[in-house]
C-alpha cells in the first residue's frame, strides 16, 4: 500500500501512521488543497480519531533546500463520548517551523467532522472517509517475494483486486489560498510526531507514494527513513532503492545496465518530497510530476519505473472522488466480524 502499515513503529499505533500525501489545484481559482490520510483501515484494525496531543504536520520548503520553511500543524483533543475531537490549525514559519516545541500562530480551531474556515482565507475539514488509495496489494506480495526467489513475473497482476476498497481512513484536508505558500513551486511531504519519555518522536514521513513499500525491503530501514530528514535520503537509502531496481530490471532483461539505470531511479524518486507549482497543470506520472490528484494512477507508474517497462496492477481509481470540498470520498459501511 501507499505508506499503509509501512513501517514497525508506524504499525504500533494506525492514528499516526500516514497513508498518503496529496496536493492539487482547489475548486476555487486560485487555491491549493493539501491532503493528509492516516489510519489505514480505520474502524477495524484502530479507531477512527486522531492522536489526542500528535502533531499531524504538512512541511512546505520555499527554497529548494529540503528544509522546512514553512509547516501548517494540527493537533486534536480527547474524543468525547461521541468520538468528536476538537482540532487546532497552526502556522509555522522561519525557525519555528524545524522546532517541534513551537505553537506558532493559531489561525483555525473547532471540531471534527465541520467545515473549518481559515482565518487569513481557506478551509480546513478532519474526519473519516473511504480510503483514496487504489493498488493491487496481493499481487505485488507475490510478485515481491518472486523477486527475492529471482524470478520476474507479472502475470501475478492478471487479477485486478483494489486490497483498499471498501476501507477507510482518517484524514485532514486543507484548502488554501496559493498566497499562504509562499511562492509558485514548493517542495511538500507530512510527518506525524508523538511525544516519548520527554522528547518529540518522528512516527511517519510522507510524500512520494510507494517508495519504501515497493523500493525498500528491509523493515529496519523502512523505520529509519520515516524518521529521517529529506535533505538526507539520497546518502542514507539511495544505495538500497538502487541495489532493488537493479535487481528487478536485470530480472526482467529491461536495461543494458541495470546499475547505471537503478541510479537513474533513485535521481528520480528522492529527495523523496512532492514538487507543486501552483500555476502548472496538476499530474503525477512520466510526462510530468506536479502535486498528486486523487485519481493519479501512481501504482502503474512506480512498477513501471522499478522495472523500466509499462507495467499495471490493472487496478483503476475508485469511484466516489467529489469535485468539492472536502474532495474524498464518502466513508464506507464497516462491518466487523463477530
Amino acid at each position: 500500500m501507499s505508506h499503509h502499515l509501512d513501517s514497525p513503529t508506524a504499525e504500533e499505533d494506525g492514528r499516526v501512521d500516514i497513508t498518503d500525501i496529496y496536493i492539487f489545484a482547489g475548486e476555487p481559482a486560485n487555491t491549493t488543497v493539501l491532503i493528509m490520510a492516516v489510519n489505514p483501515l480505520a474502524g477495524e484494525l484502530s479507531p477512527t480519531t486522531f492522536r489526542a496531543g500528535a502533531l499531524y504536520d504538512f512541511k512546505i520548503d520555499t527554497n529548494v533546500d529540503l528544509i522546512e520553511d514553512l509547516v501548517y500543524r494540527v493537533t486534536f483533543g480527547d474524543p468525547d463520548s461521541s468520538g468528536i475531537q476538537r482540532i487546532e490549525l497552526r502556522r509555522l514559519e522561519g525557525n519555528s517551523a524545524t522546532e517541534y516545541g513551537s505553537h506558532g500562530k493559531l489561525i483555525a480551531e473547532g471540531k471534527t467532522g465541520e467545515v473549518i474556515p481559515i482565518g487569513d482565507g481557506g478551509r480546513i475539514w478532519t474526519g473519516l472517509a473511504a480510503d483514496p488509495f487504489f493498488f493491487n496489494l496481493g499481487a505485488f506480495g507475490q510478485f515481491a517475494k518472486l523477486i527475492e526467489e529471482n524470478q520476474f513475473d507479472p502475470s501475478v497482476f492478471d487479477t485486478a483486486e483494489n486490497a483498499l476498497a471498501g476501507h477507510n481512513v482518517t484524514a485532514i484536508v486543507l484548502e488554501l489560498p496559493n498566497t499562504a505558500l509562499g511562492t509558485d513551486t514548493i517542495h511538500l511531504w507530512g510527518t506525524t510526531t508523538i511525544q516519548h519519555e520527554g522528547k518529540w518522536k518522528t512516527i511517519n514521513r510522507a510524500a512520494t507514494p510507494l517508495v519504501q513499500q515497493v523500493f525498500i525491503q528491509d523493515e529496519h530501514l523502512k523505520d529509519a527513513y520515516n524518521k529521517s530528514l529529506p535533505k538526507d535520503d539520497i546518502a542514507k537509502y539511495g544505495e538500497a532503492i538502487a541495489a532493488f531496481t537493479a535487481k528487478v530490471t536485470q530480472l526482467a532483461g529491461t536495461v543494458t545496465n541495470p546499475q547505471a539505470y537503478g541510479q537513474q531511479v533513485v535521481q528520480f524518486l528522492l529527495p523523496d518530497v512532492l514538487t507543486y507549482n501552483s500555476l502548472l497543470p496538476v499530474g503525477y506520472g512520466f510526462a510530468g510530476r506536479n502535486g498528486r490528484a486523487l485519481a493519479d494512477d501512481t501504482p502503474d507508474v512506480i512498477l513501471s519505473l522499478l522495472a523500466n517497462t509499462p507495467f499495471s496492477d490493472r487496478v483503476g481509481k475508485p469511484d466516489g472522488f467529489r469535485t468539492h470540498f472536502p474532495y474524498l470520498a464518502e466513508p464506507n459501511s464497516i462491518t466487523l466480524p463477530n
